[in-house]
Parts: C-alpha cells; sequence; structure tokens
C-alpha cells in the first residue's frame, strides 16, 4: 500500500483547511467586536497559505485510504476491514 498520493483529497483537504481558518478567524473577530476589544492580529495571508500546503500534504496521505476505499467498494467488500486490513 503506498503512504503518499496526490488525487482529488489532495486538494479537497488544500482548500478545506483554509476555509476552517477563514472561519475561526471571523469568528474571533467578532468575538472581539461583540466584547469591544481589538480583533486578532493575525497575518491572515501567511496562515492561508500554510493551511493549504498542510492541507495538500494531510490529504495526500489520505489519499492512498481513499483510493483503497473506491477499490474495495466496487468489489463489493466490507469498507472497513477492506480499507484497513482487518481480516
Amino acid at each position: 500500500m503506498e503512504h503518499f498520493a496526490v488525487g482529488l483529497v489532495s486538494v479537497v483537504f488544500a482548500v478545506a483547511l483554509p476555509v476552517v481558518y477563514l472561519f475561526s478567524f471571523q469568528a474571533r473577530r467578532l468575538g472581539a467586536w461583540s466584547k469591544r476589544q481589538d480583533g486578532p492580529k493575525d497575518r491572515v495571508w501567511f496562515f492561508l497559505l500554510l493551511f493549504v500546503i498542510v492541507g495538500f500534504c494531510f490529504g495526500s496521505f489520505a489519499q492512498p485510504l481513499w483510493d483503497t476505499g473506491v477499490e474495495c467498494q466496487a468489489a463489493g467488500q466490507p469498507l472497513v476491514s477492506c480499507v484497513f486490513s482487518l481480516r
């Protein structure tokens, strides 16, 4: 089994992690605004780039599991035991 592959899951994670960060950042801004405090001082572009890279790496490690799951489902085998080879 491969441990690293590039595919759809890599792209999904590379998009999802920055989106989660942006929601988190906006929630912290709203919280600070509601309490009349200074907002977060994050360097947003830096964190977006960081989360794109980290998301792509995590997604690339998850991609082989996804590919194995698709193969198991196509073969009609139990998904969890087939993906993780728990036979």
